[in-house]
């Protein structure tokens, strides 16, 4: 697995790009960010780094996320996200759930909003099962 480090929110976010299977990976650790810091991360240098580099897929790794996204980035994620990764070019996105039973409420939330933009949605137990899924599949 060959992966390059894109950006990172210290102690809460690192994203990476896998090459191999032209994935964005958002490792969060922590979902106490800032709705500016959100869609800096993920609608500017995210974003923008998938698109310059032909990224199909989305990976949302929560595994080890502790906390729950804000009202208002849940409904950026609901009105802006899910339709700009469609727009260019995001074709899967796959959620990895977390230990945290209130981190995956906020999983839900969000995942309940990705359809209605052509996203095909897939859950994974683990960043390895992901991979073998878009291997698969992508």
């Amino acid at each position: 697995m060959s992966q390059v480090n894109v950006f990172e929110i210290t102690g809460k976010l690192n994203v990476a790009f896998d090459t191999e299977h032209k994935a964005i990976i958002d490792k969060w650790t922590n979902y106490g960010v800032t709705l500016a810091q959100f869609e800096d991360a993920v609608l500017k240098k995210g974003l923008d780094y998938a698109k310059a580099h032909g990224a199909k897929s989305w990976i949302v790794d929560s595994s080890a996320a502790k906390g729950a996204f804000s009202q208002e980035i849940q409904d950026c994620i609901g009105s802006k996200v899910f339709k700009k990764f469609s727009e260019n070019g995001i074709k899967h996105f796959v959620t990895i759930t977390s230990q945290s039973a209130v981190t995956n409420l906020s999983i839900k939330n969000y995942q309940a909003k990705a359809g209605p933009h052509g996203l095909k949605l897939v859950e994974a137990t683990n960043l390895e099962d992901a991979l073998k899924w878009l291997k698969s599949n992508g």
